[in-house]
């Protein structure tokens, strides 16, 4: 890379890194986004969908690392009950949105952006769950079948929910996206 493209990348990592950060305050004011515990339709993945099919893979990821490292700052992810919990809550599905475009490498269609969009989100899912079983199973054993039940009962519907959006906005900007690459 040139010097005048990494300077490019660079900005525009910042630049989707400052949308997911306002994005991410305004999901916090808008009640029904939010779960009571914790969980929320996350719309702050946006940018980060858009910044892993716009600069690849690594910007996506460098987007979603820097998201979830200046939201901790800010208090955006309050829930602290251990590193195993923390980096399952938030780096990891902060991150794993990143690799979105894995798929795009080569010829570029909206049906390897969506099934890559898929992975991703069935991967962001898992680690959400997976957290829920082993350090949010209050009053089962973590590990548990009730473990599991609760946790998919709670976190599925709203990580569906989010994948539901990002979905339905990738083939509206996947053609403007590729082009600008």
């Amino acid at each position: 890379m040139k010097n005048q493209e990494k300077i490019r990348f660079i900005v525009y990592v910042a630049i989707y890194a400052a949308l997911t950060l306002a994005l991410d305050y305004v999901k916090e004011m808008l009640p029904f986004l939010n779960l009571p515990n914790g969980g929320s339709i996350n719309i702050a993945l946006i940018p980060v969908m858009i910044a892993s099919f716009h600069l690849g893979v690594p910007g996506g990821c460098a987007v979603g690392l820097l998201w979830w490292a200046i939201s901790s700052l800010m208090g955006f992810n309050p829930y602290f009950l251990n590193l195993a919990q923390y980096i399952l809550d938030y780096v990891v599905p902060s991150f794993i949105i990143g690799i979105s475009s894995f798929l795009c490498i080569g010829k570029k269609t909206i049906v390897k952006g969506e099934i890559g969009l898929f992975v991703a989100n069935v991967l962001r899912t898992l680690s959400i769950v997976l957290s829920g079983v082993y350090y949010w199973a209050d009053g089962v054993a973590a590990g548990s079948t009730a473990a599991w039940t609760a946790s998919l009962s709670y976190n599925v519907p709203y990580c569906v929910a989010t994948y539901a959006l990002l979905a339905i906005l990738l083939p509206v900007l996947f053609g403007r996206l590729i082009k600008n690459k």
